[in-house]
């Protein structure tokens, strides 16, 4: 083969590699897209399921208003719960900042809770106060309007201007070309909408009493933004810790006044983690890694005990896990304190871990700092043999009795038998007051795919 030769196959070798990359660049850029489509229309069910609970709350409690006997109250005032507890997960699922929607989450928690309250009053057979049925009407006038308002974002939402603004790399251009900055605002004007509401009082662990309460899982004296950066760097996890920096780069205000801290690489490429570490003591009350998890690799068992493992390297003592799911490639699994054998329901926190490399990339304990104290629990008054036995006829007991220590009305505590039960393939979790003997709870266990969740 001579020189003219050669160059010829060199030539056409080097042609059909680059037409080659071509083809495959372009696969790449069509699958991202495609990719990219399919979560946008995720957003947008999400976004579009979280309207239509608003506005099911706004009309369940209208019927709420119009029952007259106490079953038909207790069975809409459940209803009442559970949209408002749907409404708040489909928000959360949106890419929006943190913060976005903390006040409209606060009103559609406390709905629920006013509402569960009235169901249990209902199935005791008793009427709702006249200051309970005020109190109600002020909610469905206010559910009606964030609704309207919400409803006015779904049109624009259906025209493709989705109103979020925190979307994955690559996607960003594409928000701000659809008008994401007028969707933020709207937000906004929703959540001043929802802090003119006047304070909510009523007994529930979520009232405004309640939450106004001083955070009792804070111990220590208040820090430096330098202390607070170096606590943030120590907390990340050991495989960010080198070759990060941490710097404080905004005050925050509310039930726990913070730091909020920025955690990036010195050099090199490398997602950023955010934290707020607490002014008194040095908490950490939460961590973000911000960084996309493209694909699972490791189980929802393995995902566990990395989180656990990081719990117990962070000095959090005997901490057990409740339940685990997955959503987009990403375990969240919430942990509750074990004191004398007991589950300490009200001291629990929630990590996420990223289910391709098993990172912990998610850390939040606003509940257990809010929460957590040490405590003197009661000798229970029945045994765990009889606290099976009152569960309803219906139920089958399907597991181990245990005490745990829930949440109970004006932010007491209770403590109950934790009671499995399954009717059919439905199981629950049913909570027996181990002092009285009464019924003081009951949870639906769901599985998904991924995992189990409560309701």
């Amino acid at each position: 083969m001579d020189v003219r030769d050669r160059w010829r196959t060199a030539a056409l070798l080097l042609a059909v590699a680059v037409a080659a990359a071509a083809l495959w660049g372009r696969g790449q850029m069509q699958q991202r897209r495609t990719l990219e489509n399919e979560l946008l229309a995720r957003y947008q069910q999400a976004f579009f399921d979280a309207v239509s609970h608003v506005e099911s709350v706004e009309v369940l409690l209208s019927k709420g208003l119009a029952a007259s006997t106490p079953e038909r109250l207790a069975d809409v005032f459940s209803d009442v719960r559970l949209r408002a507890l749907a409404a708040q997960a489909s928000f959360s699922s949106l890419p929006l900042p943190a913060g976005t929607l903390a006040e409209t989450s606060k009103f559609l928690v406390q709905v629920g809770d006013f509402a569960f309250s009235l169901a249990k009053k209902a199935a005791k057979g008793a009427p709702p106060s006249q200051e309970e049925i005020d109190l109600a009407h002020r909610l469905r006038q206010e559910a009606a309007r964030i609704g309207a308002a919400l409803h006015e974002m779904q049109l624009e939402a259906a025209k493709g201007r989705a109103p979020w603004g925190a979307l994955p790399v690559g996607m960003r251009a594409r928000a701000r070309a659809a008008g994401d900055a007028g969707g933020a605002a709207r937000f906004r004007a929703i959540e001043e909408q929802v802090q003119k509401i006047p304070v909510i009082q009523y007994d529930g662990p979520f009232s405004d009493h309640v939450l106004s309460r001083k955070p009792r899982g804070l111990s220590g004296d208040d820090i430096d933004e330098a202390r607070a950066e170096a606590i943030a760097l120590e907390f990340l996890p050991e495989e960010r810790r080198q070759g990060y920096r941490a710097e404080a780069r905004r005050r925050v205000e509310g039930k726990i006044r913070a730091y909020g801290i920025t955690a990036s690489p010195r050099e090199g490429d490398g997602p950023e983690v955010v934290l707020d570490v607490s002014v008194t003591g040095g908490h950490v009350v939460w961590m973000l890694t911000k960084r996309d998890v493209a694909a699972s690799r490791i189980s929802l068992e393995e995902a566990v005990e990395r989180a656990r493992r990081f719990l117990e390297e962070r000095g959090f003592g005997e901490m057990e896990p409740t339940y685990a799911g997955a959503a987009e490639n990403v375990a969240v699994i919430p942990f509750v304190r074990i004191q004398d054998g007991v589950r300490i329901y009200p001291d629990q926190v929630k990590v996420s871990v990223a289910l391709d490399d098993g990172e912990v990339v998610g850390f939040e304990a606003l509940g257990y700092l809010m929460a957590h104290t040490e405590r003197r629990l009661p000798s229970p008054a029945i045994r765990g043999e009889e606290a099976a036995r009152r569960v309803a006829a219906g139920l089958e007991v399907d597991g181990a009795v245990r005490l745990a220590l829930i949440p109970a009305p004006a932010g007491d505590e209770v403590l109950t038998w934790e009671v499995p039960a399954r009717m059919g393939d439905a199981r629950f979790l049913v909570y027996i007051n181990a002092l009285t003997g009464e019924e003081e709870n009951i949870l639906r266990l769901v599985e998904t795919g991924e995992g189990a969740m409560t309701l």
